[in-house]
Formats: structure tokens, C-alpha cells, sequence
């Protein structure tokens, strides 16, 4: 965010009298469409933000010359310009409706939308001081090519601690005994000469229940194709914590506070989920444990409180993408829905970048932003018995669910603590995501998302449901399937991007295939013979044998009389020492000079 005179930090919310009925301003001057979800205002004073999306660069021109009239007659005002890469359209929100009433007047927040579906090129963030802001929007409004005007939103982090500590949330007791689950599990893990350290001092080096849960290590020995860029958009990073990665590790500052410096830990304790180092024989290790293969950008989208304002966090993740950060996970929420904001979202999703965002923590079916937008991934908590965190949010938008009750982490001053929440649920997924696209960089977005929904370990209803959404991510998993290639695992792609990303249970257009079962590690003496057979035509005249040459052992493996045409059979393997082996494929009516070899892939030989 941007700061006028004496520091004052522009949020934007503005603390609404509750006898006002105040709506948003339409073309002909009339306030219509209130929020139908409980807005949060945030007093700043006579300080306010505005969103301004504007159809193309003249019509920007305009807005700045709007700008400086103001000036011109003492008023403050601050414009910041970002431009999308390609013109979007603006949509409502589903079921946005004027006839709807809202609960209250704090559910309601100005705004103005010239028609569904207008044009936006870019927008503009005002920052100006005003005692009226509906007659601001209703002058804004009126600008050739301005096409909507939004009153700025808070946001604030997503974890249980902060809503109980600031927001009185309830479910206090069932998050009691969500944490000792967690405590016990993590004792379950420890050799039984370990449990009693873990009450006391600490342990050489802890892996957290979720690490394991979301089976990141079946993806650890294998060698990266690329070394990722990976953003956490929160309160901050302790930078020089000893569990965490300092090479390379860059930041974008706002609220008159630095991305290095974490006042609250909330930022922190996410960057330790997605890459704690791990192997250091100290506090914890994470999903993305070596930090040679992959590298951190810190946003700082809220402040030290623990809050900021939706241009803070649009700020932060623009600066994220300006630094080629292909993941950005997004621990926070609230504000509800903005047109200006999906625009964005989807013009960063067409720039091939997958965003992450936690589903919300007040237990109930609302939908929470920016965890809703199609663009987004919605991710939902679990236990650590894998069941749904009673805090969890549930709606049509959830799309994966990862481990979130009383998860241990990484927080500032080389220390570590345990946070419930989609907070911490969102990391689990953003670091796999991550760890998944390091291996296959080649495949897009939308590819390594659905690889991750079809490889999901079903945890309610067969298929998708609002609490579980596909399932609970799993790294091993969608790895196996991700090595079938980008379009067998997560379906093809088109451009614009954006159009494929539907989001929650829209996002695949079938449930999901049954995930290939990782095969389990050889001993260090062996390696796997894995064979791939992708048939032709004619699958039934295709048989193959694997014999050992050397020992007696005979015919190891075999396979044959194929059913699908056109189909790749992957699930052939076998340990195997050093010698010399026989492999042999019998094509029926057919001699090796007219087949194709491509029919035939034999790999780790």
C-alpha cells in the first residue's frame, strides 16, 4: 500500500453508521448491489482506497488528470497504476443481485460496476482523503472509460490463534482436542525412546505430521528439472532464522514495514511448511526441505497486526509475478468478492502461474476471497488423523485439503510453535505444487493443479465434496502421474488460461482417476526395472518377458494381450541386481521393421 502525509497508512475501510442504507452507485447516480457476506470495515480516518479499473490507456490518462485537479484545489490524493498484460472482462459476483437486502449495513461496502462483463485494461489504487465517499465514486464513476470503482477491503491472516485472540472465534474446545490428536500422532512417529524428549527438550530434528501425510519424501530423491521460484504473500519472513533458507531469498516492503522482518510469525511459520531446511539436525523439516532447489519471495501483504488491506495484497502478489515466482501460496483472507480482483487474478493465472489461498476458518459453507476465485486454488484443513478441521470452511470453491489443526512450524527468533488454521493448510499444497513443477516444467498451471486434484487421496464422499474438496493432496502420488506426462496427468491446455480454471468442484469436468500407487524403494543394492507399453491398434497381439540371465530365477516379469488400444500400461517394475537380463517383446502378425519402436519405452534399465 502507499502512505500520505504523517505515515497514515491508506486501508480504505471505513467504519459505516449503522443507521445509513448505503449502496453502491450505479450509472444513473442510484446506490444498488449490496455485499450478500459480512463485510469488515477498518477505520482509517478520512483516509480511504480506492479501486478504479479503467478499459484502456486513455482512459487511465483520464483518471490521472482526475487525480491532479484534485491537487490542484489542496485535496490529497495518491494513484498507483497496474496494467494487465491482456484486457479482461469485469464480471458480478454469482447471485449478486440489487433486490437482495443485506443483513446489515456493515455487510455492505461501496462499489460500482458499469455492466457485467466491461472491459478492464488495468486499474488505478487512489489513495485520497475524503468525508464522502459516495459522491468520490459517483465523480469517478463518470470518467470516459472508467469502467467499475471499488471501496478497498481488509484482509487479515488465517489462522485460529488470530481469531480467537482478536475476532473472538468460537470452536475453542474442539480445537483443544484437534491439537492433542496432533501431539499424539507426532508421538506415534517417534521411536518410543523419543516421545519423552519430545515433551522436553528438543528433538535433534522434527518432521511435522503433515509432511508425512501429504507424502512429500517419495518425491525428495529424485533431481529437479529447475529450480523454482516459490512466494508466500503474509506478514513477513524472519530472515536469518537458522531452519530457513537465506540464499538468494528476496522481498517486497509496504506499510512502511520491511519483507525480512516478521512482527507477528504468522509469515514465517508458512515459509517453514513450504521450506524449513531440513537434514540440519535442528528444529523441523518441511515439504521442499533442500533449499538448493527452490528459492523463497517474500511479499509483505499484511502488516505485523496480522492485517492489511486486498491493495496490499494485490501490491505484493504483482511484485511476486514482476519477480517470476511460478507459486504463490496466500495465507489470508476476507472482504469479500471484487470484480477488479478476479480480473487480476485471472490475468496473473494466464501468465502461467498458480496461486494458492486458504478456504477460510469460520467452520460455515461462506465463501471466502480470495480463496474463491476460479483463478485460485481453495485449499480446506485437516486434522492429523485426516479428518476435516472443525474451523474449516465448506462451499462449491474448495478444491483440495491438506493437513491444518496444530501444525509445527518455523516463527521469528531461531524458535517454533504450533498454528491451526487454512493457514497452515494452504502451505502443505503450495509446497507440493512447487515441488511438483520443479521436476516437470513443462507442463502449465492448470496441468500441475488438476494433477494434483486427480492424484488426491479421497478423504469424505467418493469423488468432490464441499469440505474434503478432491481430496487430500498428495506429492507421491501426483508425481507417478505427472511422469505419464503433462497432458495425460493434468489434461490439455489452451490459451487464455484463465478459461480453464473454473475452480472447487468445477475445476475437472470428471472425479478423478484412481492415483497410481507409488512403488516402494528398492533395496541399495537393486534398482527398479520400470517398463511403459504404449499400445497400438491392436493391443491384444503385444505380449513381453523380463528374464534373468544370470541367476535362476527365470522369468521375472510379463505382460501381454492388451484390452485398450492407443493406451500407455505403466505399473510393470521389479527390483533387480546387476546382471544381465533378457527382454523380449512378441508382436503377433507383425515384424519389428513395420512397428513403430515408439510403441515401446523401457526406462531405468
Amino acid at each position: 500500500m502507499m502512505f500520505l502525509s504523517n505515515g497514515t497508512i491508506g486501508l480504505s475501510l471505513v467504519a459505516l453508521a449503522a443507521a445509513s442504507q448505503i449502496r453502491t452507485v450505479s450509472a444513473d447516480g442510484l446506490f444498488t448491489d449490496p455485499l450478500l457476506f459480512s463485510y469488515e470495515p477498518y477505520d482509517s480516518g478520512n483516509t480511504k482506497t480506492l479501486l478504479v479499473s479503467y478499459r484502456d490507456d486513455s482512459a487511465h490518462e483520464n483518471v490521472v488528470n482526475y487525480t491532479k485537479k484534485m491537487k490542484g484545489v489542496g485535496r490529497q490524493v495518491k494513484e498507483k497504476n497496474h496494467t494487465l498484460k491482456k484486457a479482461h472482462k469485469l464480471q458480478r459476483a454469482a447471485g449478486s443481485s440489487g433486490d437482495k437486502k443485506a443483513k446489515s449495513d456493515k455487510d455492505r461496502r461501496l462499489r460500482w460496476l458499469q455492466e457485467d462483463q466491461a472491459i478492464m485494461a488495468g486499474f488505478s489504487v487512489l489513495e485520497l482523503e475524503t468525508d464522502d465517499l459516495k459522491a468520490e465514486i459517483a465523480a469517478l464513476s463518470a470518467i470516459e472509460g472508467v469502467t467499475a470503482v471499488e471501496e478497498d477491503s481488509m484482509m487479515h491472516i488465517m489462522s485460529m490463534e488470530y481469531d480467537q485472540k482478536l475476532r473472538g472465534g468460537g470452536g475453542v474446545a474442539e480445537h483443544i482436542h484437534e491439537i492433542q490428536d496432533a501431539i499424539s500422532a507426532t508421538a506415534d512417529e517417534l521411536p518410543e525412546e523419543d516421545v519423552e524428549a519430545q515433551h522436553g527438550r528438543r528433538l535433534a530434528e522434527e518432521t511435522p505430521y503433515g509432511i508425512n501425510m501429504v507424502n512429500a519424501s517419495h518425491v525428495w530423491p529424485e533431481t529437479p528439472a529447475t529450480n523454482i521460484k516459490i512466494c508466500v504473500v503474509d506478514t513477513g519472513y524472519d530472515l536469518g532464522h537458522v531452519d530457513l533458507p537465506t540464499d538468494g531469498v528476496q522481498g517486497y516492503d509496504q506499510y512502511g514495514q520491511l519483507w525480512s522482518n516478521d512482527g507477528n510469525s504468522h509469515g514465517t511459520h508458512c515459509a517453514g511448511t513450504i521450506g524449513a531446511i531440513g537434514g540440519n539436525d535442528i528444529g523441523v523439516t518441511s515439504v521442499n526441505p533442500d533449499p538448493s532447489k527452490f528459492t523463497f519471495y517474500i511479499g509483505k501483504g499484511l502488516s505485523d497486526s496480522g492485517s492489511g488491506s486486498n491493495a496490499g495484497v494485490m501490491a505484493a502478489v504483482q511484485a511476486c509475478v514482476e519477480a517470476g515466482a511460478k507459486v504463490i501460496s496466500m495465507s489470508l483472507g476476507g472482504g469479500g468478492y471484487s470484480s477488479i480482483t478476479n480480473a487480476q487474478y485471472e490475468d496473473i493465472y494466464d501468465q502461467d502461474v498458480l496461486i494458492v489461498a486458504a478456504a477460510g476458518n469460520s467452520g460455515n459453507s461462506a465463501l471466502s476471497y480470495p480463496a474463491s476465485y476460479p483463478s485460485v486454488v481453495s485449499v480446506a484443513s485437516l486434522t492429523s488423523s485426516g479428518t476435516r478441521s472443525s474451523f474449516s470452511q465448506y462451499n462449491d470453491q474448495v478444491e483440495i485439503s491438506g493437513p491444518g489443526s496444530a501444525v509445527k512450524s518455523t516463527v521469528p527468533g531461531n524458535n517454533y510453535d504450533t498454528y491451526s488454521g487454512t493457514s497452515m493448510a494452504c502451505p502443505h499444497v503450495a509446497g507440493v505444487a512447487a515441488l511438483l513443477w520443479s521436476h516437470f516444467p513443462e507442463c502449465k498451471n492448470n496441468q500441475i493443479r488438476n494433477a494434483m486434484i486427480y492424484s488426491a487421496v479421497e478423504s469424505g464422499s467418493a469423488g468432490w465434496d464441499a469440505y474434503y474438496g478432491w481430496g487430500r493432496v498428495n506429492a507421491g502420488n501426483a508425481y507417478e502421474l505427472l511422469k505419464q506426462g503433462c497432458e495425460f496427468a493434468g489434461g490439455p491446455y489452451s490459451d487464455p488460461l484463465h478459461d480453464l480454471a473454473l475452480g472447487g468442484k468445477d475445476q475437472v469436468p470428471s472425479p478423478p482417476t484412481p492415483a497410481p500407487t507409488p512403488a516402494p524403494p528398492c533395496p541399495s543394492a537393486q534398482e527398479r526395472f520400470e517398463v511403459q507399453i504404449q499400445t497400438d491398434n491392436y493391443p491384444g497381439e503385444t505380449t513381453w518377458t523380463l528374464t534373468d540371465k544370470c541367476e535362476s530365477n527365470g522369468v521375472i516379469l510379463s505382460d501381454g494381450s492388451y484390452d485398450s488400444t492407443n493406451t500407455l500400461f505403466s505399473t510393470m517394475s521389479a527390483c533387480v541386481n546387476d546382471g544381465q537380463y533378457e527382454f523380449k517383446i512378441n508382436v503377433s502378425y507383425c515384424t519389428f521393421c513395420e512397428c513403430s519402436s515408439s510403441h515401446f519405452k523401457i526406462i531405468n534399465c
